[in-house]
């Protein structure tokens, strides 16, 4: 058997469950909270997964596997940034000692039994014969289904969003998801932080009845600050002359906040920029937060996104205008980084790709949310209606991966909606290899 053939059963193992008990080389022992999700290409086999170590240790992050401990540094692994979130390797021989993260951390490592054969009737079906058997569908029949899974993704995240609503304010909650959605994947978990650390209501009260360019520099000095990405923050960050006159300019504003968010900032440690397009770069999307804020400073960040859907008739150009940011003449149209221009010049902090993924998760399930919690059906229906006929983003990678794979045409994609039915079946089956359920096969999740 081949080291891919094998590091696939391994996967496939642990996405079944690894029995217990589960120990580590260093003789912890190890319970698996969460199996994680697999994404498929490259980068490590498993992502987000959560682990508990007996001292009481909880850790997310990713899981690789291998025959051979060795082969994490034959395969390159100790000097790929995509591998400084993993947190456990599982190998079938300790052959060397456990791996070190790009940090000179060691890696808990995990020696276990390989793996039985695969049973023909356990549901799981290699990757190529269920994309195969998903071609031969009618095509009607899957525009139909991934419509049913878009409706059923949107309506899980809007239930997640009236759950938070038993701690949280309508706008930190709508703050809370536009930051997420500003961190992409790399950066959600920080930029939630950020959002946390660092609340609405504080921020919009700071800023207070300042002119616009005022306030857009308190706002960056600040979220840079908490963020913990300001120069000063960070060891030996090189500034050409420009950069230096706008981060003096925001280190001085800082300096009179700085003692308010003691303990509580974050720190570069916790923004990934490795494998991140430039001009996504935690800094930039930063400083995109920051005239978000200061545009719906007066009535609000939730009133202003809800505000277009309680209208009689809504565009969707409507919703993405909200989020559209384009600063033409400010340092961060054509910088990705203090002191670091973009590569290839000016570039707008938020498009209208980006802008329509932020309206379809944030702005849509926030809408049906406070619509479930209010009686508010006309809110509803208007969310609903908007969403069935979106224009998707184009940026899912993942999703575009897939509809190749199944052979879903470009055409049949065309919506939000249908993108999202992708996303429901890549989170909810093909990363957790649960065949046997896949609606796409005739299979039933409910």
């Amino acid at each position: 058997m081949s080291d891919d053939a094998g590091e696939r059963r391994l996967v496939r193992a642990w996405q079944r469950g690894l029995g217990n008990p589960l120990r580590t080389t260093d003789g912890r022992l190890v319970q698996v909270v969460y199996r994680g999700r697999c994404p498929g290409g490259a980068g490590p086999d498993i992502r987000g997964a959560l682990i508990a170590f007996n001292d009481g240790t909880l850790i997310e992050g990713d899981i690789e596997f291998h025959q051979r401990t060795s082969d994490w540094y034959t395969h390159g692994h100790h000097q790929d940034p995509r591998y400084r979130g993993v947190i456990l390797h599982v190998v079938l021989v300790a052959d060397a000692p456990p791996p070190t993260s790009l940090a000179g951390q060691p890696i808990p490592t995990l020696v276990v039994d390989p793996p039985e054969p695969t049973p023909p009737n356990d549901g799981l079906l290699a990757p190529d014969a269920c994309h195969r058997a998903a071609r031969q569908r009618d095509p009607t029949l899957i525009s139909r289904l991934l419509d049913d899974l878009g409706d059923r993704r949107l309506a899980q995240r809007a239930s997640r969003f009236e759950a938070e609503r038993t701690r949280l304010t309508t706008e930190q909650l709508a703050y809370e998801a536009t930051f997420e959605a500003l961190g992409f994947s790399r950066n959600r978990s920080a930029f939630t932080r950020l959002a946390q650390a660092l609340p609405v209501a504080l921020l919009t009260a700071l800023l207070g009845r300042r002119s616009v360019p005022d306030a857009l520099d308190l706002a960056q000095a600040i979220l840079f600050g908490v963020a913990g990405l300001l120069p000063s923050q960070r060891e030996a960050h090189a500034l050409d002359w420009e950069a230096d006159a706008v981060a003096s300019g925001l280190e001085d504003i800082w300096s009179l906040y700085r003692r308010d968010w003691e303990g509580a900032c974050l720190s570069a440690a916790d923004w990934v920029f490795a494998g991140v397009r430039p001009a996504n770069y935690p800094t930039r999307r930063l400083a995109t937060a920051a005239h978000l804020i200061v545009r719906f400073r007066d009535v609000g960040l939730d009133q202003a996104l809800l505000a277009p859907l309680r209208r009689k008739t809504v565009a969707p150009t409507d919703l993405e205008n909200l989020f559209l940011v384009d600063d033409t003449t400010g340092y961060w149209s054509t910088h990705c980084d203090f002191g670091r221009p973009l590569p290839r010049g000016h570039a707008a902090l938020l498009g209208r790709d980006r802008a329509r993924d932020v309206v379809v998760n944030v702005v849509l399930p926030l809408a049906l949310a406070v619509a479930d919690e209010t009686g508010d059906r006309v809110l509803a229906d208007s969310a609903w209606s908007v969403y069935r006929a979106f224009p998707r983003p184009s940026s899912y990678r993942a999703t575009e991966k897939l509809a190749a794979e199944i052979g879903a045409a470009d055409h049949v994609l065309r919506t939000a909606r249908r993108q999202q039915g992708l996303l429901y079946l890549l989170r909810n089956h093909c990363e957790r290899a649960a065949c046997v359920s896949c609606p796409l096969l005739g299979g039933t999740d409910r």
